[in-house]
C-alpha cells in the first residue's frame, strides 16, 4: 500500500514539473475515468469455483503522458456471492479491492478511435462478508495485463469499454496442497465507462 502511495506521489511530481516547460501544449491532457466492471473468475481457484461476479467499480487517472504513453493511478472494486460455502465459507460475499498503477499506450486507429493496450501492478485486498460484518482481509500483489477501445465522442469526453485480465496473489495461511487454490487468483474482468 505504501509502494503504491509513493509511487503515484512520485507521478503527481512529475506532472507538476512537466506543466512547467517552456511548451505545455505538447502535453496531452490527462484522463479522469470511471467504470463499470462485469467482473468473472477462472481457472481452479476459490475465487473462480466457489464465487459467482455481480458487480464492479473502477475509477483512474492519468498522472503523467509522454508521447503515447500514459502513467495511471486507480481503483477497482469488485464483489462475488459466494455459491459454494463448503470451499469458500459460510459467509455470503467475496470482495477484491486492487489499487494498481498502470501504463497505457495509445494507439490511434481513426480520428475517434484509440486501441490502448495496458499493463497495470498493484496491490489487492480479498475480504468476505456476512450480514454486514467483515471476516478479515488478505492481502497481495496484483498484475493486470489488458486493452481498452476508446471513442472520443467530443473534447476530452470519450466513452472507452475493454478487458482485463488480472492475476493475484493473495497471503494465505494453509497447508501447501491448497497454496495455489487459495493464493492465486484468476479474475477476467469486462470493463465499460466514460473519460473526461
Amino acid at each position: 500500500m505504501k509502494s503504491i502511495f509513493y509511487l503515484s506521489l512520485f507521478f503527481i511530481s512529475l506532472q507538476l514539473s512537466a506543466q512547467t516547460t517552456e511548451k505545455p501544449e505538447r502535453i496531452p491532457a490527462a484522463y479522469f475515468r470511471i467504470y463499470y466492471v462485469l467482473p468473472g473468475a477462472v481457472g481452479d481457484n476459490v475465487l473462480s469455483k466457489a464465487n459467482k461476479g455481480i458487480l464492479g467499480l473502477g475509477a483512474a487517472v492519468t498522472l503523467v503522458t509522454l508521447n503515447r504513453f500514459h502513467f495511471i493511478a486507480g481503483y477497482e472494486f469488485t464483489k462475488y456471492e459466494i455459491t459454494n460455502r463448503s470451499l469458500a465459507g459460510n459467509l455470503e460475499h467475496t470482495y477484491v479491492n486492487n489499487f494498481y498503477a498502470e501504463v497505457l499506450y495509445k494507439i490511434p486507429v481513426t480520428t475517434t478511435i484509440d486501441v490502448d493496450p495496458k499493463l497495470a501492478i498493484g496491490q489487492i485486498a480479498v475480504g468476505q462478508r456476512n450480514e454486514g460484518k467483515s471476516y478479515g482481509r488478505q492481502y497481495g500483489v496484483s498484475l493486470t495485463p489488458g486493452i481498452m477501445i476508446d471513442y472520443k465522442a467530443f473534447g476530452n469526453f470519450r466513452l472507452f469499454a475493454g478487458i482485463n485480465y488480472c492475476l493475484s496473489f493473495p497471503k494465505t495461511n494453509t497447508n501447501n496442497e491448497y497454496k495455489s487454490f487459495f493464493g492465486t487468483l484468476q479474475q477476467v474482468n469486462l470493463i465499460a465507462g466514460i473519460k473526461l
